[in-house]
């Protein structure tokens, strides 16, 4: 089979929730012998070209290309958005030299299944010939995201306006965009009931992240431990729910246990540098910066926080704490995407910050239950979420998705 991904960042190394999923679908396929091609188009600006080299080479035999997205005025993308009832970003993504090449590149290939990566490339499914397979792989529902963010209180005043009309626009997006596609890949079955519910004719698969192989032998290490660890991108939801933890939690867990260290890692970018500034070195927040290997620092810690209250979606971060053996906390809706997991079992579950705190202490004066929950949840991760575990999966999505569409082409003869 030949399958060509659209992608709105190069999907290596696999370090966010947007390069995990694309990558590893991509080595997976290309490890069970299918033939690859990547198309990108992006914003990103660090070592575009080095590592499009690195990830078409490996697993696309030099197939493919990259397009670096041009400067726009937000001003006017945003004025363009609202005239077409679009989203923002979806507009931002909007090229027609891409388009264009990705016409000439589909002519050329002759991909079998087209996947198009989250919810930016979606709008590139007109590029599709007849009788090619389509899969709308979007990690979790958008308008899901922002209903999180709501309940959360994350927005105020004019924000707040924008963001319902936003929401609105997100739902009637999703709710006919996704139905031109043969699947809709997502990541948790919470996400796959809430967009059957807006359309009851998508055709949506869960296929949820797994965890890396090394992050797995570290887990001898980690259960000796009782140093705290955040891992995250360190900006919007993520890094206020890190201050939040800063503000309401920290100095509890600090005044009973004074020898703890909470590192803190991912990018520091200007609003977390100005976090950084407060906290780092104080109180025994330790900021890393960006890191490459996590096994590494993971090694380091015997607790992970996930203080992100949202359903949608899966918490990759949660997932990798528990296969490198670190007990877990968050909230309810954190291990929303882990429907195995039990609470008190293979993680803890907190209702607030300060419970949080009080979980956390809980942890570290009981050592018995947290190496209980450690080697519970490793076991969980170990068994259910590794990458390996993910292949025929995703080759049936995409099996799926080609067979729909020459059933379609053929006027419904299979």
């Amino acid at each position: 089979m030949k399958i060509l991904f659209i992608a709105n960042e190069v999907p290596f190394p696999p370090d966010n929730g947007v390069r995990i999923p694309s990558y590893h679908a991509m080595r997976l396929m290309h490890a069970a012998g299918h033939e690859l091609s990547l198309a990108v188009l992006t914003a990103e600006t660090e070592e575009v070209e080095k590592r499009f080299k690195s990830v078409s080479t490996s697993l696309c035999d030099g197939r493919g290309f990259f397009k670096t997205l041009p400067w726009r005025n937000p001003f006017g993308i945003q004025i363009a958005a609202i005239l077409k009832h679009e989203l923002y970003f979806v507009e931002r993504y909007n090229s027609t030299e891409f388009r264009r090449r990705l016409n000439c590149m589909i002519e050329k290939f002759q991909p079998d299944v087209i996947h198009f990566d989250v919810v930016t490339m979606v709008q590139y499914w007109s590029v599709t010939p007849s009788g090619v397979g389509t899969v709308a792989s979007i990690n979790d529902s958008y308008a899901l995201t922002l209903e999180n963010a709501f309940l959360a209180g994350h927005y105020r005043g004019l924000e707040y306006v924008y963001r319902k009309w936003q929401y609105f626009c997100a739902r009637n997006y999703e709710r006919l965009t996704y139905a031109k596609f043969n699947q809709v890949h997502v990541m948790s079955e919470i996400d796959k009931e809430y967009l059957q519910k807006l359309n009851s004719n998508l055709k949506v698969a869960v296929i949820s992240n797994g965890t890396e192989n090394s992050l797995f032998d570290v887990a001898s290490d980690t259960q000796s431990k009782s140093d705290i660890i955040f891992v995250a991108t360190l900006a919007g939801t993520h890094l206020n729910a890190l201050q939040e933890f800063l503000i309401h939690s920290w100095p509890m867990v600090k005044k009973r246990h004074s020898n703890v260290t909470l590192y803190v890692v991912g990018k520091i970018g200007p609003n977390a540098q100005k976090l950084k500034e407060q906290y780092d070195l104080q109180s025994g927040v330790r900021f890393t910066g960006y890191v490459e290997e996590l096994a590494e620092v993971y090694r380091m810690c015997g607790i992970a926080i996930a203080p992100i209250n949202q359903n949608c979606g899966i918490m990759n971060k949660v997932i990798e704490a528990m296969a490198a053996g670190l007990a877990v906390v968050g909230f309810g809706k954190t291990f929303a995407g882990i429907p195995l997991g039990k609470p008190g079992k293979h993680f803890v579950q907190a209702m607030d910050y300060e419970n949080m705190a009080r979980e956390i202490i809980d942890l570290l004066n009981n050592k018995i239950r947290c190496d209980e929950i450690k080697r519970a949840g490793h076991e969980l991760a170990r068994k259910h979420y590794s990458w390996s575990s993910r292949k025929d999966a995703y080759a049936q999505m995409y099996e799926r998705a080609a067979k729909a569409a020459r059933i379609i082409s053929d006027g419904g003869r299979t």
